[in-house]
């Protein structure tokens, strides 16, 4: 019997529906991409015509960046491309300059980022992975405290691996091996929905937990003056990461299991087991490297430099579980690209002098109107919690979102690290759909009883309102107490 879905037979052969057929499914396709053209040219003309005020430089760096949002949320391209494409347009038609394209390629940022991929493929090589979860679940009595566990694993990733879709690749077989021997399917449901969970809430406890930190630092030095150091960051955003993903752990097992099942018990044997030194060389040079990051202030060496050498030792001879080559083609190239374009792209925003011409035309007002701080907090909080409704990338939410808040907050008195953080942590909660994170979309295709449309939904309508109260609890109680006892 044939195959329906077949290449195309001569044409003596085709059945006379066969045209019909492609054309049917073209046409919606076509009538998408004139639907997409036809809302860019109005954003471009739309700017032109309502900003018609701000000088040519930044009116056409705000019509590239709302270009970009347009390819972000309403098209189907692939994030990096969009990011590109805008950052050679911010060049052409902004800057002028292409050195500022090609330098940010070589920003001390983007080689953070390649060492602390490095790092992260030999510690996934290693095995220890294996090794912890096994031993976890010989110690652990119930399906709950092995939960509890797998979540204080995951924040402890969050120092060594830099990116969200990193850490949760690292733990698709720790939840293969899980998922064989879970006794019912909601057991499965219930674990396959704490990966992405906390691997998405708990990145915020380090600053390379996820590469939208990174635009965020360097948006915060580069339009309020102030730095924030690898020690700062965790001592405000680790409190924060425990509480939301063990908060949003505890929830998931409420909400999808019984007491019963909640209490249940898993034995699982460790299938991947390596040479002691090969699994234990890796984990301590980790170790030494985020011990280094987090005593910058002492001895005053680079962190981009330290995780630099930390990739160097763990690929010697004698300690690598992986080839450096190898290691090379499991770094994610597409994350290393779009961090350089959204570089290029803030530098564009920056010298074009559209930040103070929002300022001069919108914020000012607004400073004088009084806009009282509390408020201004929670609408940038709820508009960071929503926004990957629409914008579905972490760093494209902060790219986008940050810089006008962090105008803004001159405007309304308030800190801008504390705006930065609210941001932060908003933007990092984005399980409402499948492909809001590629972490939601990676667990939720494992296999066919993860979870679906509808358990995300039914996730998100509890943890959207729980974590916006609990960020306004860190933003008027808790951090503003941390930063008065660093101060």
């Amino acid at each position: 019997m044939e195959k329906a879905n077949t290449w195309p037979e001569p044409i003596s052969g085709r059945s006379e529906r066969q045209p019909g057929a492609r054309v049917a499914a073209i046409k919606p396709a076509r009538r998408h991409l004139v639907l997409n053209l036809f809302v860019a040219a109005a954003t471009f003309i739309a700017i032109d015509f309502f900003a018609s005020g701000l000088p040519l430089e930044p009116r056409r760096s705000l019509q590239v960046l709302a270009l970009a949002l347009v390819g972000w949320t309403l098209t189907s391209l692939d994030d990096t491309l969009v990011a590109v494409t805008a950052a050679v347009a911010m060049t052409l038609v902004v800057t002028g300059k292409p050195d500022s394209l090609f330098s940010a390629l070589g920003n001390q940022l983007i080689w953070l980022l390649l060492a602390s991929f490095l790092l992260a493929s030999a510690f996934k090589a290693s095995g220890v992975t294996d090794r912890l979860i096994a031993l976890a679940t010989t110690r652990l009595q119930s399906v709950q405290a092995l939960a509890y566990a797998l979540t204080a694993l995951l924040l402890a990733t969050a120092f060594v691996v830099p990116s969200t879709s990193g850490r949760a690749a690292m733990m698709v077989p720790a939840y293969a091996a899980i998922s064989e021997h879970c006794g019912s399917v909601r057991v499965r449901r219930a674990f396959a929905l704490v990966f992405p969970t906390a691997v998405l809430l708990s990145a915020v406890a380090s600053p390379l937990g996820a590469g939208a930190h990174l635009i965020a630092v360097d948006m915060v030095r580069k339009l309020s003056g102030q730095e924030i150091g690898y020690l700062h960051w965790v001592v405000l955003g680790l409190p924060f990461a425990v509480s939301s993903a063990f908060l949003s752990t505890g929830i998931i097992l409420k909400i999808f299991l019984t007491s019963h099942e909640r209490r249940s018990k898993l034995t699982i044997a460790c299938t991947n087991v390596r040479p002691a030194p090969l699994w234990k060389r890796p984990v301590w040079i980790a170790a030494v490297v985020t011990a280094g990051w987090l005593t910058e202030p002492m001895h005053g060496i680079d962190p981009t430099i330290l995780a630099l050498v930390g990739a160097l030792a763990a690929f010697s001879p004698t300690a690598g579980p992986i080839s450096f080559r190898d290691a090379l083609r499991d770094a994610d190239l597409s994350l290393l690209v779009f961090l350089a374009a959204t570089i290029c792209l803030a530098d564009g925003l920056v010298t074009s002098g559209l930040n103070e011409a929002l300022v001069a035309a919108v914020f000012h007002p607004l400073q004088g109107a009084k806009l009282p701080s509390v408020v201004f907090i929670a609408l940038v909080a709820a508009i960071g919690l929503l926004s990957h409704l629409l914008i579905h990338s972490r760093t494209a939410r902060v790219s986008i979102l940050l810089p006008p808040a962090l105008v803004l907050a001159q405007a309304s008195n308030v800190d801008p690290v504390i705006v930065m953080l609210t941001m932060v942590s908003a933007t990092g909660l984005c399980q409402t759909l499948m492909v809001s994170a590629k972490p939601v979309a990676l667990f939720g295709r494992l296999d066919e009883n993860a979870y679906g449309a509808g358990d995300l939904a039914r996730l998100s309508a509890v943890l959207l309102p729980l974590h916006f109260l609990l960020i306004m609890i860190f933003v008027l109680i808790i951090w503003p107490a941390i930063q008065s006892m660093l101060a």
